[in-house]
């Protein structure tokens, strides 16, 4: 039992140090204080919460030996590292959840995309005109083909930063999200919308059409079941995922190049596919920008 105990007291001290898991801790705990109260005032009913909670508990019990394993070979990097992967779960679990908060009380405001395509039409932006241009030239049709590769690209990104040892890179990318989704949860509440196809009346895909119905449902009221996915208009976090993506990858030297050109045509592909209005991509722009920013400058700060 005491070398049991002497096995893992390094890692929980290092665990339980100010700095990056500190800032994760409350983060976590902030986004589960948000979700019950907020599930409970809006009347969301979570889709199985005791399986997620055991599937939550299976996973890391799984992988925390792994930087056990790292911290007693002295490998502290591929540690540090490894020991993000627990909080990437945790927050991919709840996130969803203020998400979906915010779009119940959003109800009360109507949907902005008539204001989005005229905000849109005010910049020389036409939405239907760059999916028609995209339907017919080389470069949109590449584009297009990039913009259901960004969920897997955002995985690997992350794990390729975590088990290598890109410590920096792997929490930088969870911090930077962390400030993202508070930033852009807010103003999806304060600018609910569909999609261009719901404004500009265009044919919807089979994806543009559930995600339509999706949107129109949580938003009347009465009891609601949480689906899987609740996505968000404004500001694109498709735009904000990708430039994310390339900064987990950008400390390999070899992958800049190439990552930065996938980035590019997955931002693009937000347009030439008529999932976002230009107003989204802009915001979802800035949004990234400040959120690494203030994720390099708290990264800088920690002493984990």
């Amino acid at each position: 039992m005491s070398k049991f105990v002497q096995q893992w007291q390094p890692l929980v001290a290092f665990s339980i140090k100010p700095g990056f898991h500190r800032q994760m801790a409350f983060a976590c705990l902030a986004l589960l204080i948000v979700s019950f109260a907020g599930c409970s005032l809006t009347s969301i009913r979570p889709l199985n919460p005791l399986g997620l909670a055991i599937g939550i508990a299976v996973v890391l019990g799984a992988w925390l030996p792994v930087p056990l394993y790292w911290n007693e070979k002295g490998k502290m990097n591929l540690r540090d590292a490894a020991l993000t992967i627990p909080w990437a779960l945790l927050i991919t679990a709840f996130i969803r959840f203020p998400v979906a908060i915010a779009a119940r009380l959003s109800a009360g405001i109507s949907l902005q995309d008539a204001n989005l395509a005229r905000w849109d039409r005010s910049l020389g932006v036409s939405v239907p005109g760059i999916v028609e241009w995209a339907s017919h030239h080389w470069l949109g049709v590449l584009a297009n083909k990039s913009y259901p590769f960004l969920d897997a690209l955002l995985v690997i990104s992350f794990l390729l930063a975590a088990l290598t040892g890109k410590v920096k890179h792997a929490q930088q990318f969870l911090i930077a999200n962390l400030v993202a989704f508070a930033i852009g949860i807010p103003l999806s509440a304060l600018v609910p919308a569909i999609g261009p196809w719901y404004a500009y009346h265009l044919p919807a895909t089979p994806a543009q059409a559930d995600c339509q119905t999706i949107a129109l449902l949580i938003r009347h009221p009465g009891a609601y079941v949480l689906p899987p996915d609740v996505l968000i208009c404004f500001p694109s976090f498709h735009v904000i995922w990708a430039i994310f993506f390339a900064c987990a990858l950008w400390g390999f030297r070899l992958l800049r190049v190439p990552v930065a050109i996938l980035s590019g045509l997955i931002v693009v592909s937000t347009l030439t596919t008529g999932w976002h209005y230009f107003s989204d991509v802009v915001a979802g722009i800035l949004v990234a920008a400040v959120a690494i920013a203030v994720a390099k400058a708290l990264n800088r700060q920690t002493t984990a």
